[in-house]
């Protein structure tokens, strides 16, 4: 354990916060990088370049998606016989929130469905960045409680974990239920 500490100490602060900017837009999880930081930075200064970098990130997923990748992907799926998800500008604020509650979507996925589905991006980028935050303060913390092996802030850490993903399943039961088209007797 004190060699992989070591080893993420050694890491170039601009590098691990460059990882967690453009790693996840390819697939990477995200969650292992703000540990890394959680650990390298501890929770204060970790959650706050963390939450930047998550910005960044969000940011850049979606005009990826919504400018370079559109007609690229469009092609790919016309040529399958599908097309580009589209969402009523009256539905965008549940479809996103479903969509960056649902457990087991990867971020990069989340930001390119929202970015070619053409949300607006006012409204993408309040409601995924505290979403979304939630997780990175979690997991930053987890990092810091490993860095000086507080048991305490440790079982807080995965407390806080637990809670968010509570949150995040009653959410997702919820916006279920308010998207799903009422059943005709």
């Amino acid at each position: 354990m004190n060699d992989l500490l070591s080893l993420i100490e050694s890491v170039p602060l601009l590098g691990l916060l460059a990882a967690q900017v453009v790693l996840p837009l390819v697939g990477v999880p995200a969650s292992p990088l703000w540990v890394a930081t959680g650990v390298r930075l501890g929770a204060w200064w970790g959650g706050l370049l963390s939450a930047g970098a998550l910005a960044l990130n969000l940011t850049l997923g979606y005009w990826l998606a919504r400018k370079w990748l559109r007609g690229p992907i469009a092609a790919w799926l016309h040529a399958r016989g599908r097309r580009v998800p589209q969402i009523p500008e009256t539905e965008e604020t549940l479809w996103i929130l479903l969509l960056r509650v649902t457990p087991g979507v990867p971020l990069c996925a989340q930001n390119y469905l929202l970015g070619l589905a053409r949300v607006r991006f006012s409204r993408y980028l309040c409601i995924s960045f505290p979403a979304q935050l939630a997780y990175v303060i979690a997991f930053v913390s987890l990092g810091d409680a490993f860095k000086d092996s507080n048991v305490w802030r440790g079982m807080l850490a995965v407390s806080g974990l637990v809670a968010v993903a509570v949150a995040v399943l009653l959410v997702h039961r919820y916006l279920g239920r308010k998207l799903r088209p009422p059943v005709k007797e």
